[in-house]
């Protein structure tokens, strides 16, 4: 308590002990998460509240099992601003026995359960242990402006906008197609097709390659009160993707919200970006399979990250516009979709990844390789802002714990 003197939870990582009474599972755990909180309880009972006489007595009579009681103590704090919620990095705890005697589904989480701690939600489900909360959407759904920068790559974005025509329930879009330069006959051909579509705009971004600056510029012609970046090389999966990402959007307090992407060998390309990974940033779970639960579940669960990948993200035209948008000086091709999220986590808004967002990600099939000349040059001078700016080599990311790996993007321990 020491350390954390404005604290009234403190919480701490924990293991387990089998039946011959060694550690296994260690469950090494985020900074206060509120999202992986609602979604997961995974801060547990391995922790330490400070509660008043009036609370003690409740929690003494209440006849809620010990895990709700305090997922409703920690949450309720969290939502009021009553206290500080510290974690130590430290494994203070193990308990007994298999850890699927942590029953989760035994809380008693439901949408009037959500709504006593002051959280609008809708249905709430139990599936490949977590909670999924739906947040609901308002009758009246806001236009969200998809922005898509592409040169050419007449097959890729042919698949993507056909899988974002025919497979999205949210009805309420609009698809900006920026023409970077395109030369190619059928590709120009293709685009203007596109262009008299009802949903489709055309516009023509006639400078050099600039990603930041490219999406800076669709924004401001952009009609929607929501922005959508997606890459070319994106292909829908699942009907509910825009519709999940718009509802965290829109929630109180969230700034981006990103997707689960996978490559198109089905592994994992996008679950989260680690600030720390390589000095700088990276996937979480990379490369795992499809299904897999990952790292304490992390996979399966909607949670908080620092920052998630532009291939895909969700966020206000209001709030891009109050950070400054993408930094197109310093960050013309790489991180910038890094440093745009670290500013909307600065400026108090908590980013979101869902995994119940899914969609392929045919990465930078279109663009070439960065590790030579030129090419290079600028590659290194963007991963030197990002340490100035971020200190990404040496400050450590509150989505994950200090006592994990930075060398690989797998939640290990390091070697």
């Amino acid at each position: 308590m020491t350390q954390h003197p404005n604290s009234s939870v403190i919480y701490a990582d924990h293991d387990y002990l089998n039946q011959h009474g060694e550690r296994y599972l260690p469950q090494f755990k985020p900074a206060w998460n509120l999202d992986l909180q609602l979604t997961t309880h995974y801060v547990s009972n391995a922790g330490f509240w400070l509660l008043g006489c009036e609370e003690l007595e409740g929690v003494l009579s209440a006849t809620d099992n010990l895990d709700n009681i305090l997922y409703n103590l920690t949450v309720e704090r969290a939502l009021n601003g009553k206290s500080d919620i510290s974690h130590t990095a430290k494994m203070l705890f193990h308990f007994d026995g298999n850890p699927t005697s942590h029953n989760l589904e035994a809380l008693n989480l439901s949408s009037a359960n959500l709504a006593s701690l002051g959280l609008s939600a809708g249905a709430v489900t139990f599936s490949n242990g977590c909670f999924n909360i739906s947040w609901p959407l308002p009758a009246d759904k806001p236009l969200v402006s998809l922005i898509i920068p592409t040169k050419n790559a007449l097959k890729l974005v042919k698949s993507c906008i056909n899988s974002i025509l025919e497979k999205t329930d949210y009805d309420n879009f609009e698809i900006l197609l920026v023409d970077n330069q395109s030369d190619e006959p059928a590709s120009l051909k293709y685009f203007e097709r596109l262009s008299h579509h009802p949903k489709i705009r055309v516009i023509k971004y006639d400078a050099p390659f600039n990603y930041s600056a490219i999406n800076n510029f669709a924004v401001e012609q952009a009609s929607g009160e929501i922005i959508a970046l997606v890459n070319n090389d994106i292909e829908v999966i699942d009907d509910n993707w825009l519709s999940e990402m718009v509802s965290h959007a829109l929630r109180p307090s969230v700034g981006c919200v990103g997707a689960k992407l996978f490559y198109s060998d089905n592994t994992i390309q996008h679950a989260g970006v680690i600030i720390g990974y390589g000095g700088v940033a990276g996937h979480a779970h990379k490369h795992f399979p499809m299904h897999h639960s990952g790292y304490m579940n992390r996979l399966q669960a909607v949670q908080n990250f620092s920052a998630v990948t532009a291939a895909c993200l969700v966020v206000k035209k209001d709030i891009y516009h109050q950070v400054g948008g993408l930094n197109e000086q310093d960050l013309t091709v790489a991180f910038n979709d890094v440093d745009f999220c670290l500013k909307v986590q600065a400026a108090g808004y908590r980013n979101v990844w869902t995994p119940y967002a899914r969609l392929y990600h045919h990465e930078s099939v279109s663009r070439g390789s960065d590790q030579s000349g030129a090419k290079l040059k600028r590659f290194e001078a963007e991963i030197d802002f990002m340490k100035n700016t971020w200190k990404t080599d040496i400050q450590p990311d509150p989505a994950y714990n200090p006592n994990l790996t930075l060398k690989r993007e797998d939640f290990g321990l390091p070697e």
